[in-house]
């Protein structure tokens, strides 16, 4: 039976993924029961409203590195140091991980630069003009 502790490994992952849906379908009937009691209030005060209209709200996890808006500050003052030199996504996600001081690793990297990529791409018209840089990679500069 050398395959024995590969088996308790797996029968122990088992467990804990069982334990965590478990937990999160108890956390879900509790919230549904919460909403139940809003839309009750909800009748209560306002018996006209459609309570089938009432989209429901994207819940958005928040970046681990960055506190809201700092990274996009952060990428504008990368920019801003640059002086008018178009700048790819690599390059602004080592400049963010040097000076935030973060582990430079190639996954630090490739975090950062995904989250480069997604704040160029948004205010890319705005703030930022797209270039073309080498091969099927993309630049961005400051507009002026």
């Amino acid at each position: 039976m050398a395959e024995s502790h590969v088996v308790s490994g797996l029968i122990a992952k088992r467990s804990e993924m069982a334990g965590l849906i478990e937990h999160h379908q108890k956390a879900i009937a509790r919230l549904a029961a919460d909403l139940t009691h809003v839309d009750a209030t909800i009748k209560l005060f306002s018996p006209e409203v459609d309570l089938r209209t009432v989209r429901a709200k994207t819940h958005r996890v928040r970046n681990q590195y960055f506190k809201p808006g700092e990274c996009q500050r952060l990428i504008l003052e990368i920019y801003q140091d640059a002086a008018g030199q178009e700048l790819s996504s690599r390059q602004v996600a080592e400049q963010m991980v040097l000076r935030k001081g973060f582990e430079n690793t190639s996954d630090m990297i490739e975090q950062m630069q995904k989250n480069a990529v997604a704040v160029l791409h948004r205010l890319e018209g705005k703030l930022f003009q797209l270039g073309n840089g080498i091969g099927r990679a993309q630049t961005w500069a400051l507009i002026s």
